[in-house]
């Protein structure tokens, strides 16, 4: 079943604690509240089309992680079959059955709060994964990619650093008061590389505090999307600001609803 004919229609438990909400956020949405802006919503969108594995981090605990990872989904390629994974008691048993070039893979959070949750041998089941080309995404409590890296690969999960170099991007979420307003705001986006230890993360957009704007450096965006996806270096750049744009005249033109957003997504990625 591809992610058109299931909806996206998300499992029992993959919003933990909290039961699920009557209307789930779209990127639009994201995008009129201030947590992120269209030129880094439009840099993830050619990444997750591009089938890119990505964590989403904080240690805020109403940042809104699975709020922004379930909006990022929309994003995703219409042919794209995603499986969600069952938290301890998932087995792995679709690997040799399904084509890593046409499966997401979709982990809730990684953490031993909930058996729902993934923990123990399954991260490393799921990083090992990886290694046979198959994508994923989750959500972790952790405030940054440096905090990720040493929690997965320190016991007791104990994930080799070079398997975490599979994880394309980290972004850091974060959230607070501010004159009588709960703002929610993704502070960085971090890419991650091989590196001497295994794994090292660059930065390519961030910012200060929450109310300071998104910095990106646009070029590097285009060099990650390149050099990672191999996407074509003019074709990138050009498609960046398409994209941005495209998003922006959505948030003006208030297609917000999440059915209607990615129905707009799936019309832009036809022409």
């Amino acid at each position: 079943m591809n992610r058109t004919e299931q909806d996206r229609a998300l499992p029992f438990g993959w919003w933990g604690h909290r039961s699920s909400p009557e209307q789930r956020l779209s990127i639009v949405d994201l995008l009129q509240e201030g947590n992120l802006d269209a030129r880094a919503a439009a840099f993830l969108w050619m990444a997750m089309e591009a089938r890119a594995s990505v964590v989403v981090a904080s240690t805020v605990e109403d940042a809104g992680k699975t709020t922004t990872l379930t909006a990022l989904l929309d994003f995703l390629p219409a042919d794209v079959e995603t499986i969600y994974l069952r938290g301890w008691y998932e087995r792995f048993d679709f690997l040799d059955s399904r084509d890593p070039s046409t499966t997401y893979l979709l982990c809730n959070e990684i953490s031993n709060n909930l058996p729902t949750y993934m923990w123990g041998n399954g991260v490393l089941r799921l990083f090992e994964s990886t290694e046979r080309g198959f994508p994923f995404a989750t959500t972790i409590h952790v405030n940054n990619a440096g905090e990720m890296i040493d929690t997965l690969s320190s016991f007791p999960l104990e994930v080799p650093r070079h398997l975490l170099a599979n994880i394309d991007f980290v972004i850091s979420l974060s959230g607070g008061s501010r004159s009588s307003k709960y703002l929610r705001r993704m502070m960085r986006i971090e890419v991650l590389n091989s590196g001497k230890e295994g794994v090292a993360a660059e930065t390519i957009s961030e910012r200060d505090v929450l109310l300071s704007p998104l910095r990106s450096r646009t070029g590097r965006m285009i060099g990650v999307l390149t050099e990672r996806f191999g996407i074509d270096r003019d074709f990138a750049t050009g498609e960046l600001a398409r994209r941005e744009q495209f998003l922006d005249q959505l948030q003006h033109a208030d297609v917000k609803h999440e059915g209607s957003v990615r129905d707009a997504l799936l019309d832009f990625a036809g022409r």
